[in-house]
């Protein structure tokens, strides 16, 4: 056999551990974990954003403004023609 010169007294040579990443591919890195971790929720947020007039009641109130309003221009209409064209007839079925 040939013999070799191979010794186990080998220079210190880093693992890989200790590399120096940029700065750059860090922050890439953080704002894809960010997206992935935002992702499902996004969906969510934005129709809570979009829709936010029902859960703090502004649309409960601005049906019942309605409602009142309804109310009160029948009301006035009911009023007016009653006056215009006198009392609806009311017939007695009952002998």
């Amino acid at each position: 056999m040939s013999e070799q010169n191979f010794t186990f007294n080998r220079p210190f040579k880093p693992f890989g551990l200790n590399v120096k990443v940029p700065e750059r591919t860090l922050q890439q890195a953080g704002e894809t974990l960010e997206g992935i971790v935002k992702a499902p929720v996004a969906p969510l947020f934005e129709f809570l954003e979009e829709h936010e007039e029902v859960f703090n009641g502004d649309v409960a109130f601005e049906i019942n403004k309605t409602n009142a309003q309804n109310f009160t221009i029948g009301s006035a209409m009911r009023i007016e023609n009653e006056k215009v064209n006198g009392r609806t007839p009311n017939f007695d079925m009952h002998f």
